[in-house]
């Protein structure tokens, strides 16, 4: 049940696997097993040479992309636990969750730097403040490391928890919460192990195609399928956010197998303008979630494009 260790599974079973399409980059970013498993183990390797270890948070703050499961692995290869923020939050708010959380690290990509830092000024020279900056591109903050090029800098050797247990947390998940302040929920290594395995319900194989289009900082985005994908060996497609005609294109282009969306996606999908063109035939099926599907709407995808739910 120990996380990190299955991205080094998955590299002895299947190397040259593609595993990642990171269709936010331009040009594209295409990572096999190997490739994923050796960020993994770089990043790791540098949140060590800082001083990360067990129980500590590491923070993310940024549209979706092939870093939010850099950090994941690297987090679970050390026992440290990976917390992604909201990036829809208010800086305030943000602020609210770093003094309840104290990560160690941010990363955040350029879109939310003045988010950033208005975070940084609030929480200097407090308790809460962040010692470790970095970015995912531009320039950055005053003091902030370049993302990339501290993971390429970093040594490719494998990194291990000893201690680490099925209990120990592996994430934290923000919730709305009763009073309208985020709480973290406590995702431990175990219950990721079992969502994986109650996933193999759904028939998912080494041979899916997944076209992910909900928010990493979210459960649906990093654990119901994205997660299950990698750790079955398939092939999982990151977009920075849901674009609902490049979500018809990369399925018809990649051959996607699995795809998940609420219903407001799926209405959005048939009001693109490349509807009704697009071959959507490779699907295996499609889940929704979040709001009961309208039947109208699950007869249009049969109807027009033989989609099951």
């Amino acid at each position: 049940m120990y996380i990190g260790d299955y991205l080094g599974r998955r590299e002895i079973y299947s190397p040259d696997k593609l595993a990642i399409i990171d269709a936010g980059k331009t040009p594209e970013w295409r990572l096999t097993y190997r490739q994923m498993n050796e960020r993994a183990n770089k990043l790791a390797n540098y949140f060590k040479s800082i001083g990360i270890g067990k129980g500590n948070r590491v923070a993310i703050f940024a549209r979706d992309g092939i870093e939010h499961l850099d950090t994941f692995f690297a987090c679970a290869k050390l026992g440290a636990i990976h917390t992604a923020l909201n990036w829809r939050l208010h800086w305030r708010e943000a602020v609210g969750i770093i003094e309840n959380t104290t990560p160690k690290v941010m990363i955040y990509s350029d879109d939310f730097k003045s988010t950033i830092a208005e975070i940084e000024n609030a929480t200097r020279n407090t308790q809460y403040e962040t010692r470790n900056y970095l970015h995912l591109e531009g320039d950055g903050t005053p003091g902030s490391q370049h993302f990339e090029t501290a993971l390429q800098s970093s040594t490719n050797s494998s990194v291990t928890c000893e201690s680490l247990e099925a209990e120990d947390i592996a994430a934290l998940i923000f919730t709305g919460g009763t009073t309208g302040l985020a709480k973290a929920a406590q995702v431990s290594h175990r219950m990721i192990a079992w969502n994986t395995l109650n996933t193999v319900v759904h028939d998912v194989t080494h041979n899916d195609v997944y076209l992910n289009v909900f928010p990493m900082f979210h459960t649906g985005g990093l654990f119901v399928y994205t997660l299950p994908q990698v750790i079955f060996g398939g092939t999982t497609i990151l977009i920075r956010q849901f674009d609902p005609a490049l979500v018809l294109t990369l399925i018809e282009r990649e051959k996607v197998t699995i795809f998940g969306g609420v219903p407001t996606m799926y209405q959005a999908m048939t009001q693109a303008p490349n509807w009704a063109q697009a071959d959507l035939s490779s699907l295996r099926f499609c889940t929704s979630g979040g709001a009961p599907l309208p039947v109208p709407l699950v007869e249009k995808y049969t109807r027009e494009k033989n989609i099951r739910f």
